[in-house]
């Protein structure tokens, strides 16, 4: 098996509920958990075309959340997770959307989910 990691990509995102956040982007951290079950412990050859890129999986995170503005962290996780599930050879993934700093007394708040393929 294999995991691939994106680790707290920041981002300005236009995300939450709340007057303020309608109108203004604010900071997130995108982390992502990808597992490939069925990848070998080596690739047939050593070139990023006989891996998944994680490229790939940065873009795709950078992309949803460019698309519009989202009310919800949980919905914003759920549909990149979604998206990273549809990858070629990807068997489940964990993503997480923090948003620092959102309260003064803590470092800030986020969403996990994790989906696997059936």
């Amino acid at each position: 098996m294999r995991r691939i990691i994106l680790n707290k990509l920041r981002v300005q995102a236009s995300v939450g509920i709340l007057p303020h956040e309608l109108t203004a982007k604010q900071p997130l951290l995108i982390s992502c958990e990808v597992q490939m079950q069925d990848a070998p412990l080596l690739p047939a050859k050593d070139q990023v075309d006989h891996v998944l890129d994680y490229r790939r999986i940065r873009q795709l995170a950078i992309d949803e959340v460019q698309t519009a503005h989202t009310n919800m962290l949980e919905s914003l996780a759920g549909h990149i997770c979604e998206k990273i599930l549809a990858l070629p050879g990807v068997s489940a993934a964990t993503v997480r959307v923090d948003k620092p700093n959102i309260f003064p007394d803590c470092d800030g708040v986020g969403v996990e989910v994790s989906a696997e393929k059936v």
